[in-house]
C-alpha cells in the first residue's frame, strides 16, 4: 500500500539516470514511491530470507528495489494485492496523512505533536 507508481519508465539521464545495462526493461515493476509504503509481513520475511541467502537484487533507488521484490514474491509465491492511497503524500502535506513528503524539521517537530495529540494535521510553515 502506496503511492503507485504503474508503467513507471525509467529515466535515461539526469539526476535519476537509468542504463539499459542496469534495467533494459521499458518500465519498473508496480513500485510505491515517496515518504513510506505499507508491506505486509510474509513479503518482508520473503525479502529478508533471499537478503539472506545473497539472492536479493539490490537496485539504486530503494522504493524500485522494493517493487522488484514484491513483483518476485507475485510471481513465485502467491498474488500480491496492490493498494493506491493518496494519505501516502507525495508532495507537500495533506490533512488526516499517513505520511507526508518534503517537510522541514521544524515541520516535522509540529507533525509528531499533533499526531500525538491525536490528530493527523499538516504544520503549514517552513
Amino acid at each position: 500500500m502506496g503511492n503507485l507508481n504503474l508503467l513507471h519508465r525509467p529515466l535515461r539521464n539526469g539526476k535519476w539516470e537509468v542504463t539499459y545495462e542496469e534495467w533494459p526493461e521499458e518500465a519498473y515493476p508496480p513500485y510505491a514511491n515517496g515518504p513510506g509504503y505499507i508491506i505486509s509481513i510474509d513479503i518482508a520475511n520473503y525479502a529478508i530470507s533471499r537478503h539472506g541467502n545473497r539472492r536479493l537484487r539490490l537496485f539504486k533507488m530503494e522504493d524500485v528495489s522494493m517493487g522488484m521484490w514484491v513483483e518476485q514474491f507475485n510471481s513465485s509465491m502467491r498474488a500480491v494485492r496492490y493498494s493506491h492511497n493518496w494519505k501516502f503524500c507525495q508532495y507537500e502535506c495533506m490533512e488526516n496523512y499517513f505520511t507526508a513528503h518534503y517537510q522541514s524539521p521544524r515541520q516535522m517537530i509540529c507533525l509528531w505533536d499533533k499526531l500525538a495529540r491525536g490528530r493527523a494535521q499538516c504544520c503549514n510553515f517552513r
